[in-house]
């Protein structure tokens, strides 16, 4: 059984160490802090980032942001040195803030490990104001690391969880569509990295073969980003709230 304990035991052992080194990860990741930085540049008022980890994705905000950022770890976040951000230590499915209270939540890479969805959905629908927005993304089955995963775990009979997280569930992009739809409409959708793993737990390409395979594809990128979304490896989705909860 799942509980909110294990988890957390389980990431403040994962921030007292370096995670296993990825250069393709720092490309993908960077593309995926700007396609959302993109998306809420020109929004204004209070952000709130769910699941900040040790906190690089606090560049996605803009300095008219009033950001607050939370993890579950507080290891993660006692490793975040950033001037303007109100940090702390919360659970993303009982958020300590008023019902209305933010005009932006960004969750990223993070909805995949909540193991309560609906919940955590939920919370995000009751903190945001009526006009206001919410960022997610997620890795997706219907990729290249989808496939890899997949063939993986059918031939070794075991689950393949990113980084070994206890709860790593992937969807397509329109499960992600369905699982918010109770609370959120998608008003847009972008794809994130269409090149097959190039690194698994440490090994794999250079760094210099990874930056120079990445610089041939990288003009397709940002087309296939926006014609494709549901064929990249991660999906980023922004959506507004509901004024009503449906069903």
């Amino acid at each position: 059984m799942r509980t909110l304990s294990s988890s957390r035991k389980f990431y403040e052992k994962f921030y007292q160490h370096e995670d296993f080194f990825n250069p393709a990860r720092d490309i993908y990741n960077a593309l995926r802090i700007q396609i959302i930085s993109d998306l809420i540049r020109n929004e204004k008022g209070s952000l709130l980032i769910v699941g900040c980890g040790s906190g690089k994705d606090l560049a996605m905000a803009s300095p008219h942001h009033n950001v607050f950022a939370f993890d579950l770890s507080f290891c993660a976040v006692r490793k975040i040195s950033h001037r303007h951000a109100r940090l702390m230590v919360a659970d993303a499915l009982h958020l300590p803030f008023p019902n209305g209270y933010f005009s932006m939540v960004v969750c990223s890479e993070v909805l995949e490990h909540i193991f309560d969805i609906k919940q955590a959905v939920r919370e995000f629908h009751r903190v945001l104001k009526n006009n206001g927005v919410l960022v997610v993304s997620s890795p997706n089955w219907l990729s290249w690391f989808g496939l890899a995963r997949w063939l993986g775990e059918a031939l070794w009979k075991r689950p393949f969880h990113s980084s070994d997280q206890p709860y790593d569930e992937w969807k397509t992009l329109w499960k992600y569509k369905r699982e918010l739809a109770p609370e959120f409409s998608v008003s847009q959708a972008r794809g994130v990295w269409y090149l097959p793993p190039l690194h698994y737990k440490g090994k794999g390409l250079s760094v210099s073969w990874t930056q120079r395979i990445y610089t041939v594809f990288c003009p397709m990128e940002g087309l296939f980003s926006r014609v494709f979304p549901f064929l990249g490896h991660l999906i980023v989705l922004k959506c507004f709230p509901h004024k009503e909860k449906i069903g």
